[in-house]
């Protein structure tokens, strides 16, 4: 487990790191400059800071993480008002943890909440893999997607590595394959709620995934454009990127 910092204007001591650490959950030092670039591998964010000092820059945080990233974020910030702590639920954080807070209490709060998470994140695979069976052979040997990995592998070629929302947003369109599957069904599988602007950040995660399977040799026009409705995963001829001669 990979658990990224964004220390503000206050600092995480050694010993909070090393207990997080007991329970095999290593810790990454970011910064609110880089931590958009290396987010894709961060299954856990805390930002550490002080509200009275850091307040609109951990709002600009958490509107980028929940845009970026399937992290899963907690706010470990000194002096916030009940007010506060809404607005930071509100744009994505998991949980508050209080300023009082101790390293075993952290260390419970954080792989507690994270076991229940990985419980639920194995029975969504578990239901993947049973869709994929009764998608039929031709249908899995064409397409095998690996919850574990965040993987997809297309006709037997590369395993390609997704983000979670990559991986959620294909594994919509694949178990309602050679179906349209509209902009609000999407946007209600990866967030769960209907979200402003969710078609432009739809097609940002779309455009990623053809830019990946292409890469992989396969055709792009594998996951088809319903023009004004949303998209669909079809199968049914060659996808296969043939080399240009």
């Amino acid at each position: 487990m990979l658990a990224g910092v964004i220390s503000l204007s206050e600092n995480f001591s050694e010993s909070f790191f090393d207990k997080l650490k007991e329970k095999d959950i290593d810790v990454v030092q970011l910064t609110p400059e880089d931590f958009e670039e290396k987010i894709s591998k961060i299954e856990v964010v805390i930002i550490r800071g002080n509200t009275t000092k850091d307040a609109a820059e951990v709002c600009n945080i958490l509107i980028k993480l929940k845009e970026k990233s399937d992290a899963h974020v907690w706010t470990f910030l000194s002096k916030t008002p009940q007010m506060m702590r809404s607005v930071y639920l509100q744009l994505g954080a998991l949980g508050i943890v209080p300023e009082d807070c101790q390293e075993d209490e952290l260390q419970l709060l954080i792989s507690n909440n994270l076991n229940k998470i990985n419980n639920l994140s194995n029975d969504f695979g578990k239901n993947q893999e049973r869709m994929s069976g009764e998608k039929g052979k031709e249908s899995l040997e064409r397409v095998v997607l690996n919850s574990r990995n965040l993987s997809v592998q297309i006709l037997g070629n590369e395993e390609i590595s997704l983000t979670k929302i990559e991986y959620k947003t294909l594994y919509v369109l694949y178990k309602n394959l050679n179906t349209t599957v509209t902009y609000s069904e999407i946007s209600e599988e990866i967030w769960k709620k209907q979200i402003r602007d969710s078609k432009i950040r739809i097609a940002n995660i779309i455009f990623h995934l053809r830019r990946k399977i292409e890469a992989s040799g396969i055709l792009p026009d594998v996951i088809r454009t319903v023009r004004s409705k949303g998209y669909m995963l079809d199968l049914s001829g060659d996808i296969r990127k043939h080399r240009e001669v």
